[in-house]
């Protein structure tokens, strides 16, 4: 886009996000930036949508639950969320949607309803990858869509943290090969794959990192089931510590959120990071993996599988655990052969927040000229 272009009238959209800021995915309010840099006059609300009467040209949906809520069961909400669509449209507003998952990832019938009306209402989709375009196709023919990659998470982390101090402040050992697996482990699926992999692993100095595994917790999440609750707290507080000696994790429960500021504290110290997913379409721990000049290792699954196949990353098979010990031992390879750093410049030249923030800016004009 030409500077000259920024100089036209200016478009006015409406990012349906929380406003509060509260997150620990700096997605939207990133892409927000990035898209406001391009000269577009952007604003995040989730309390616009829903009781605004302010006139937008473009309303972006990200995540559909961030709209009706993560655990919606309300059926009126689908009533007016049709109605609010209705009202904008009305307007002279336009919509677009960011599809981060191909279905929720914790469904429920209003939820999955959600689902439907905004895949349904958008004018136009937006896809992280060629894998999302091509199935969404199948499923809605006559859809426009467009394939702009995830950004990667720019002047948002402190990014010269030395393998060294994130060691030494996270205290792991200097001479481990660490392996990270960030995020929240979803179900036991995901524990078992990991860990049976982990364990099966010929290397000796290995160490998994993995702040959010044991579905353990010393919060009193179990109400009055006293049973649950002490076994939870039992688990935390002697099944956990056991656990990481016996089978050299660094783990923590699922249930604890890892704060901004030692987030990138995390990646920095890791060889490798690992998504631990066995059936995703996006994401973020690519571009922060990138970021970072680290190695990734992911399924061949979704999005995933495509950037981390086309950039030289290993991949796997979630259900083969012979091909994630093989993935693994390639990543080993390829940290010392410094594909860290090819990552890196790809994620510079590809995924940097000028060049999203540009084609999302293009899209919404696009979409407005029809």
């Amino acid at each position: 886009m030409s500077d000259s272009e920024t100089d036209s009238p200016s478009i006015k959209a409406l990012i349906v996000f929380r406003e509060n800021g509260e997150t620990d995915n700096l997605f939207v309010p990133i892409l927000c930036d990035a898209i406001r840099m391009a000269g577009i006059d952007v604003r995040c609300s989730k309390k616009d949508f829903w009781e605004s009467d302010t006139t937008y040209d473009i309303i972006h949906f990200q995540w559909p639950e961030e709209v009706v809520g993560w655990i919606c069961e309300d059926h009126d909400v689908i009533r007016r969320l049709k109605e609010r669509i209705a009202f904008f449209r009305s307007r002279g507003a336009h919509f677009v949607y960011t599809r981060h998952n191909i279905r929720p990832h914790y469904a429920n019938e209003v939820i999955s309803r959600a689902y439907d009306i905004i895949e349904s209402e958008s004018d136009i989709v937006v896809h992280m990858g060629h894998y999302s375009l091509t199935e969404f196709i199948e499923k809605h023919p006559g859809s426009r869509n467009v394939v702009i990659p995830h950004h990667i998470y720019q002047y948002t982390y402190k990014e010269d943290i030395s393998i060294e101090r994130a060691r030494q402040y996270l205290n792991l050992p200097q001479e481990a090969f660490i392996v990270t697996a960030f995020g929240k482990f979803r179900n036991r699926e995901e524990i078992r794959m990991v860990a049976s992999a982990f364990c099966k692993w010929n290397e000796k100095n290995k160490l998994l990192l993995a702040p959010r595994l044991y579905p353990f917790s010393r919060r009193n999440e179990y109400g009055w089931n006293l049973f649950k609750r002490w076994a939870s707290r039992l688990g935390y507080y002697l099944a956990m510590p056991l656990l990481n000696r016996l089978l050299k994790f660094h783990a923590g429960a699922n249930d604890e959120l890892i704060d901004n500021c030692d987030l990138p504290y995390y990646i920095a110290a890791s060889d490798v990071i690992f998504i631990q997913r066995k059936d995703i379409l996006n994401s973020g721990n690519v571009p922060l993996g990138f970021l970072f000049h680290k190695v990734v290792v992911g399924p061949t699954t979704g999005n995933i599988g495509e950037i981390l196949s086309a950039t030289g990353n290993p991949t796997f098979h979630p259900d083969d655990r012979s091909d994630i010990l093989e993935a693994l031992e390639k990543a080993r390879q390829l940290s010392a052969w410094g594909q860290g750093e090819k990552n890196y410049a790809y994620a510079l030249e590809n995924m940097n927040i000028r060049k999203i923030g540009k084609e999302y800016a293009q899209t919404y004009k696009d979409v407005i000229n029809g």
